[in-house]
């Protein structure tokens, strides 16, 4: 398949020092992801996993490795104890100084979110342009895999981090049918913002939105069943 590749040259949001600081954010947080997740309970992947449908009788049921990644990250963000997340107890406990680049990490990372894009123009070797179809906003998202593999009007879920002048994704972003979109996805939207309005989102509560983001991840996998090829940052 041939994809229609566009690249904006004078897009401000896309230059080399960016990119330079995103690839430094990203190689961060893997090694992050890395103690995040050795700090979960032993009960965070059986409970998250059968929130996603892809645990039963004491087993993972995974059609390929990247499942696995997308589970750890919703424990990340979703498991919490005490109120509160791994994210957020790491930074009660051992908060890294205030002006490094954890530090931005790990507060992106508070103010991250899950939603449905749609791809809008791609910028090879640095990322692509998403539209946000809940916030109906215009993204500038490094992400190099996207860049190589993905093309104009995909439909795709996942979660963002916001930094002062791009996003970045937590790691995987899962590909969505258009018949997927239309006829699923935007019944769990209305369920969960009952006032949705394109543009107009009301706030959820760290339960409400862990629900919310477990159906959308859920109906995602399910969606493109073993064949599914997501789109995984592994830049370095």
């Amino acid at each position: 398949m041939k994809w229609p590749f566009t690249f904006n040259k004078k897009n401000p949001g896309f230059n080399q020092e960016r990119i330079d600081r995103y690839k430094q954010l990203r190689a961060i947080g893997r090694d992050l992801n890395m103690i995040l997740v050795k700090q979960l309970p032993k009960a965070a992947v059986a409970e998250c996993g059968k929130k996603l449908g892809i645990y039963k009788a004491g087993t993972l049921i995974l059609n390929n490795d990247d499942e696995i990644a997308i589970l750890f990250d919703y424990c990340l963000y979703h498991y919490r104890r005490g109120g509160k997340n791994v994210i957020e107890r790491y930074l009660d406990n051992s908060p890294p100084p205030s002006d490094s680049m954890e530090m931005t990490l790990l507060q992106a990372m508070q103010a991250s979110f899950y939603s449905i894009f749609k791809v809008v123009e791609i910028h090879p070797k640095q990322g692509a342009s998403i539209k946000d179809l809940l916030s109906q906003k215009v993204i500038n998202l490094f992400d190099i895999g996207l860049s190589e593999t993905g093309y104009l009007g995909l439909h795709i879920t996942g979660r963002l981090l916001p930094f002062a002048d791009f996003h970045m994704s937590s790691g995987s972003l899962i590909p969505l049918p258009d018949t997927v979109f239309e006829g699923t996805i935007i019944p769990i939207v209305r369920k969960f913002f009952k006032t949705y309005e394109p543009g107009n989102m009301p706030t959820l509560s760290p339960g409400q939105e862990a629900s919310f983001t477990a159906e959308m991840i859920r109906v995602s996998l399910h969606a493109g069943g073993e064949d599914n090829v997501f789109y995984t940052d592994n830049e370095h």
